[in-house]
């Protein structure tokens, strides 16, 4: 089980059951649960702090859609979880994942943290715009999901845009800023991520 250690995850669920299950899954992990909120108004509480989400689609019918867009304009990652086989996503929300509520909890897990995201092998599932204050939330999940440290995450982003800074004459063409500050980042992770720690 990977270790989620400060990390703060919005469960916006109105089945109480499924969502205290959902709440002590994150939780045993170590993440801080926010919710869970069984409103869009309850929700939008806490869409500032969140770093990822987990969505039920219908709210006692109404739409958590409001929410995913404030998650996307965030580029904080998350997924949809619905019971409503006749729900349609809004293009613009196509690209997270839809699982049924049948799912178990590993494969949300695994839906809102791809493997290839806590090695740093690859990009977080939002990819919003070249904008980097956008990609602050996904650079800092990335960080903490790689060290387990808050501090230690926190300084490894600055020290990745410090670099980045440096080298932004050198950035290869046709590289989108979200894989070449994960490169950075993996870069310096390897080199000092061990003196970040202290």
């Amino acid at each position: 089980m990977r270790d989620l250690r400060g990390v703060h995850i919005l469960i916006v669920e109105d089945d109480w059951v499924l969502a205290g299950d959902l709440a002590r899954y994150f939780g045993n992990m170590g993440a801080v649960v926010l919710g869970p909120a069984a409103t869009v108004e309850q929700a939008s509480a806490h869409t500032e702090t969140a770093e990822a989400a987990i969505l039920d689609v219908n709210l006692n019918g109404r739409r958590v859609f409001p929410i995913a867009d404030e998650l996307m304009r965030r580029g904080v990652p998350f997924v949809f979880f619905s019971g409503d086989e006749d729900i349609v996503i809004p293009e613009r929300l196509r690209h997270a994942s839809n699982l049924r509520k049948s799912s178990d909890s590993h494969a949300i897990f695994d839906a809102l943290f791809p493997p290839e995201m806590s090695a740093l092998a690859g990009s977080p599932p939002v990819n919003l715009s070249d904008n980097v204050f956008s990609l602050l939330p996904k650079l800092r999940l990335a960080a903490r999901l790689l060290l387990g440290d808050v501090g230690a995450s926190d300084r490894l982003v600055e020290r990745t845009l410090e670099r980045a800074i440096g080298e932004i004459d050198r950035r290869r063409a046709g590289v989108s800023t979200e894989d070449w500050l994960n490169g950075i980042m993996r870069s310096v992770a390897r080199s000092s991520g061990t003196s970040l720690l202290h």
